[in-house]
């Protein structure tokens, strides 16, 4: 199991950075979404709340086995981290944290969360400018 560094954590939970998403559907054709619950609540885990993200959620659940690619990028930093899909939450402790944190946010646009992704980091690389960029830190 991979263990997340905790700048490459800290970026990804920074909730100016921008955070995207690729999923691959049943025949390998990417799909990328930009996704603002993408965090990092351990350091061994990704997760992130279902709210509009139907095709990804549709590609997750029906190609468990496909590598997702997650990104986070702010300035001039960024990470690229690999991971699989792990689990799917409607309750419990992960989905009742996301619902503290970002439910009022998601509420008053008129959505609702209406689960968790789990993902298990795999890879995690530097995409930041500079003499490190491309390099495996995970």
């Amino acid at each position: 199991m991979t263990r997340i560094p905790r700048e490459v954590a800290n970026l990804f939970n920074d909730p100016e950075s921008v955070k995207v998403l690729v999923t691959l559907n049943q025949y390998d054709v990417p799909h990328c979404v930009p996704i603002g619950t993408l965090s990092i609540p351990t350091p061994d885990i990704i997760a992130f709340a279902v709210i509009m993200a139907e095709e990804t959620h549709k590609n997750l659940l029906n190609n468990p086995d496909k590598i997702v690619t997650t990104t986070a990028v702010k300035g001039s930093e960024s990470f690229q981290i690999k991971a699989k899909p792990k689990e799917y939450l409607t309750e419990g402790a992960a989905f009742d944290a996301f619902k503290q944190r970002f439910g009022t946010i998601i509420m008053t646009s008129g959505f609702e969360i209406k689960g968790v992704w789990i993902l298990e980091p795999l890879e995690i690389y530097n995409q930041s400018l500079g003499s490190e960029s491309g390099e495996r830190i995970g």
